[in-house]
């Protein structure tokens, strides 16, 4: 059986290959996760090392899920610009797969690109970050001899280990200031699910491009009264009256890869 390599193997990673156990991995990472049985893991910094060392063969597909090194602007162009150029590279000349994903963000859509963002509103970052990940999106559409399916996650979060309750639970006295009023949010089981549901599903290879991974905006407030059912919202933030971006999820609804 051919493997499914994941570079930037971490925590979504490693819930794709939980979520898929009849399915062999390559998981290539900086940091060495926890075992997991279906999982080949190899430590590898693709910026320091050798990309010679990934594996070259018995590969069907890739995912690409990159971290800044640092969050400044230069950590966002080691970590997403310069490695990609150097793993798309090694991939178009070393590898034949056929399917490539690669985990994006919202963060290339600012402020003016308004409410109920769809895939077809073109991207208007307002920061530098944001722009460097929109190049990096750019620089794999128009490089990788894959059409890749971007996924541009909102605000990932894990139910069961909330900011929000973090910061009931190491509480100081002192209000925490929201900047909006809502959250753009998706879990990362979610996002998960949908990376699987697309490499192990043979249905699914016409489906490629942009697909913005959201659920509807939730007020804070709202998000709390699930997270801390016993607390009062207003006794631990500072609420906001100001509404940011959004995001209409219907793309993804089609696509069937939420089910």
């Amino acid at each position: 059986m051919k493997k499914i390599l994941i570079l930037g193997y971490g925590d979504i990673g490693m819930r794709v290959a939980s979520m898929s156990p009849n399915y062999q991995f390559v998981g290539v990472s900086r940091s060495r996760p926890a075992h997991q049985d279906n999982v080949e893991f190899i430590n590898l910094d693709w910026i320091e090392d050798s990309i010679l060392n990934l594996p070259q063969e018995n590969i069907s597909s890739v995912v690409l899920i990159l971290k800044p090194t640092s969050p400044d602007v230069g950590g966002y162009q080691t970590g997403f610009l310069e490695a990609s150029r150097k793993i798309i590279d090694f991939l178009n000349h070393n590898i034949i797969f056929e399917k490539l994903v690669i985990v994006s963000s919202t963060r290339v859509y600012g402020l003016d690109n308004g409410r109920n963002i769809t895939e077809s509103v073109i991207p208007i970052p307002d920061d530098d970050q944001g722009r460097i990940i929109l190049d990096f999106e750019n620089f794999v559409l128009s490089e990788s001899k894959v059409e890749p399916l971007i996924l541009r996650p909102s605000g990932l979060y894990d139910e069961r280990k909330h900011w929000m309750k973090s910061h009931v639970d190491s509480f100081d006295g002192k209000k925490y200031p929201l900047r909006f009023s809502e959250a753009n949010l998706f879990s990362r089981d979610n996002l998960a699910s949908v990376i699987k549901n697309y490499l192990c599903n043979q249905e699914q290879t016409q489906i490629y491009g942009v697909l913005i991974c959201s659920e509807k905006a939730q007020s804070y407030s709202e998000i709390f009264s699930r997270i801390c059912p016993e607390c009062s919202f207003q006794d631990f933030f500072i609420a906001s009256d100001t509404i940011g971006k959004s995001f209409d999820p219907q793309k993804l609804s089609d696509s069937g890869l939420m089910r």
